[in-house]
Formats: structure tokens, sequence, C-alpha cells
């Protein structure tokens, strides 16, 4: 049985402070995820948000440069509108828009043969600190 009991927390390290507190402002007025901590640990200002189950943690300051990438973090919503509500709320925050709401229908990969339909609804955004961001319900 592996120790690991889910996601923590996914961080976004962002370079500009001016892009830090929009960032904030973003994720915490815009698209509503609860604060959680904020500290400073000079020259670092770290802000946490919970969305869900895990926290986003947006990260002034941070050292040094990873070499992986995350192509895109992605929100589930409650409902199917909520995808749509969501990219106009960002892009009246000045987001801009990646991909327009749509639903998707799609099937599993299965062994031997098709696997089972799955329909989605999801929206694509550039989020405040140039990062990629879905809104994502599955039906």
């Amino acid at each position: 049985m592996s120790p690991c009991r889910g996601l923590h927390h996914v961080a976004l390290a962002v370079r500009d402070r001016e892009v830090y507190e929009r960032t904030v402002m973003f994720y915490r007025d815009v698209l509503g995820l609860a604060p959680v901590r904020q500290w400073s640990k000079p020259p670092r200002h770290i802000t946490m948000l919970g969305f869900g189950n895990a926290i986003l943690e947006i990260v002034f300051g941070a050292e040094g440069s990873g070499t992986g990438a995350l192509p895109h973090v992605a929100l589930a919503v409650e409902h199917p509108e909520d995808v749509d509500d969501l990219l106009e709320r960002c892009l009246a925050f000045g987001c801009a828009l990646e991909r327009p709401a749509a639903d998707v229908e799609g099937v599993e990969d299965g062994s031997g043969g098709p696997g089972e339909t799955f329909r989605l609804r999801n929206g694509f955004c550039t989020g405040p600190a140039g990062e990629s961001l879905e809104f994502f319900y599955e039906y």
C-alpha cells in the first residue's frame, strides 16, 4: 500500500510581484477559491487557496526552475453551465480564451474492443500568470 494519500497541492510560480497579486486576486475573487494560508519568507511570498480536495499554491520569488511542465490545471465544476459561467468571468477579468466551452463525447479505450462512452463539457483560458486553465464537468 502506498503511503501517498492523494494530491496536496499544485504550485504556480510567478516571477513578477504585480502578477503574483493579480493571480491571487483572480483565483480568490473571480474563481472563489477559499484562502487556506498566506505567508512570507523573503524573498518569497506564498498564498495557498483551496480548490476542493487539494490546494493551489501561488509562489512569488520561487528559487530555481523545474524541468517538468504541466500543460494545464483542470478545475472540476458542479454543473455543465458552470464551465461557460467561469470562462465568462475569466474573460471579464482580462484572461484570454484558449478554447470555448464545448460538449465532448468519447469512447474509452477498451481491451479488445470499444469501451464505455463518456460525455464531458470543458473550456480553456489563459490565467493571469500565463497558466493554462481548464474548467471540466463530466456527465
